[in-house]
């Protein structure tokens, strides 16, 4: 993929011009999916300024010639869990002996509210119905997560998924780029466009256009992660220049959820990875060969991509191996589910309501039984 520059600007320095693939002998230009320059232009240089990229009109990338690496491949398989449905007064403490026992990461739900009545069927189980109680209690992403990186020092976290259709950009990008700040970059951004239309009526969202919003809302937090003075000039968003700070010392990694073949194409083109809802182990291959295809349309197919797939029949080490095997990077598991539970010989009762005591010592088994295996 080519892209065209129209014109560089380096503060009120009007830089060179580059069509298709010219370009100047003060300047190189990058191309592929993050557009960058190393510049040595004699008015940058002496100014000290940041520059702005205008792509077909619009500004794409102005954080200047700092470029921060994309996150390779960590090799083995890697292990994570969702704190849906879980007290969060518990969350320190199993977010400590997550820390400890090797996994990870830890990921938590995103719900602003939840409406008494939803006038569509929820779309991820098989007859529509929603599985968790009305007054489930589910923190704000952010306060959760920095809640446990106070406690914790290696596991990182991520919202999953973060509601950004029906969130402001800028908003979440300063709460991305604060609890990156204390947690010593341990976070990623997990995002899904959101499906229940109340959610955007109340919250003065339009619907319709939630899939074009989000490409935009994601190319603007991946815009205000690079630091610098920026500027974004969208269909939905538009702001002048303006510099957010602090920023993250590394690259912070954006995945995108949903199971539609637009939720995989968005993941391609825009993401550093995929998040799956629950899947069974045969579907696992289909999904990683859409991905790579969409990923090879866009000229991304050589670029680190994590797939983070949560398979409940996954059961055996050789089976997380297939998986491993298949592309998969990040497996979610749930520790404390009733079949781990029945392993451990706890009562029928107790799985249902596992009590704290029960979902630390799960955590503790599976580090030492599958993810030591691993390491």
């Amino acid at each position: 993929m080519v892209l065209v520059v129209s014109q560089i600007r380096f503060g009120t320095c009007i830089g060179p011009t580059f069509k298709g693939e010219k370009r100047c002998s003060n300047c190189v230009l990058l191309t592929g999916r993050f557009l960058s320059l190393l510049c040595r232009w004699p008015a940058h240089a002496a100014g000290g300024g940041n520059l702005a990229i205008r792509y077909a009109g619009r500004v794409m990338s102005a954080a200047g010639p700092r470029r921060v690496p994309s996150p390779a491949r960590r090799g083995p398989m890697r292990f994570g869990f969702h704190l849906f449905m879980v007290d969060p007064v518990e969350f320190p403490e199993i977010a400590r002996t997550a820390d400890q026992g090797g996994w990870d990461s830890i990921q938590v739900a995103d719900a602003p509210f939840f409406p008494e009545v939803i006038s569509v069927p929820y779309p991820y189980t098989p007859d529509g119905t929603r599985f968790w109680p009305l007054d489930q209690p589910v923190l704000d992403p952010w306060v959760a997560i920095t809640a446990m990186a106070m406690v914790t020092e290696r596991i990182r976290f991520l919202p999953s998924v973060l509601r950004l259709a029906v969130r402001q950009p800028l908003l979440e990008a300063k709460s991305l780029c604060s609890v990156a700040a204390v947690s010593g970059d341990r976070v990623a951004l997990g995002v899904g466009l959101a499906w229940m239309p109340e959610e955007f009526k109340w919250l003065g969202q339009d619907k319709k256009t939630r899939g074009a919003r989000q490409d935009e809302a994601i190319q603007i937090i991946r815009l205000l992660l690079g630091g610098g003075m920026v500027e974004f000039h969208g269909k939905y968003y538009d702001f002048d220049r303006l510099i957010m700070a602090p920023v993250p010392k590394k690259r912070i990694p954006i995945y995108v959820g949903g199971t539609t073949t637009p939720a995989l194409r968005r993941a391609a083109r825009h993401g550093d990875g995929w998040i799956s809802v629950i899947h069974d182990m045969s579907e696992v291959e289909g999904i990683v060969a859409e991905l790579n295809g969409f990923r090879r349309e866009f000229g991304r197919e050589k670029e680190p991509f994590d797939i983070m797939m949560h398979c409940p029949d996954a059961e055996s080490v050789d089976d997380i191996r297939r998986l491993e095997d298949l592309g998969v990077t990040d497996l979610q598991v749930t520790p404390w589910s009733e079949r781990i539970l029945a392993e451990m010989g706890v009562g029928a009762i107790m799985q249902q309501q596992p009590s704290l005591e029960v979902k630390l010592a799960a955590i503790k088994r599976y580090s030492d039984e599958v993810i030591a295996k691993f390491a």
